[in-house]
């Protein structure tokens, strides 16, 4: 019985990491909105897809994409396109309700302004 309930439990947590690793704790789109730096300034997009990919839009536009990897609290974004951003950034993402907040574990110098938009409070829009 309890050799069960350990195989139960290990099955279990194996398959929550899976779950966790292909980004569903985080899949979802979220905006924020950003008044300055005036090179920011605007309605920002940020949409994660179960498989590990990624959409950032401004104002309606995509701007960049990438790829990335979760885990229960950090996030690692790779191979962005479009950006500029050449480098791989890594962050704690908490989620209350329907807001998101990232912070900055680790971050490419080539990628200072996704660090900017990220240090913004992120609402779940889809």
């Amino acid at each position: 019985m309890l050799r069960m309930v350990l195989v139960s439990t290990a099955t279990a947590l194996a398959i929550s990491s899976v779950a966790l690793a292909s980004g569903s704790g985080l899949s979802g789109t979220y905006q924020t909105t950003i008044k300055s730096p005036a090179q920011l300034k605007g309605t920002w997009s940020l949409a994660f897809a179960k498989g590990g990919k990624y959409t950032v839009a401004l104002n309606g536009q995509a701007v960049a994409r990438g790829s990335y990897s979760t885990t229960g609290t950090t996030v690692t974004f790779v191979r962005e396109r479009g950006s500029g951003c050449s480098g791989s950034g890594t962050y704690v993402w908490t989620k209350s309700g329907k807001t998101v907040t990232f912070t900055r574990k680790r971050e490419s110098s080539s990628c200072q302004a996704r660090a900017t938009v990220l240090a913004h409070r992120f609402t779940q829009v889809g």
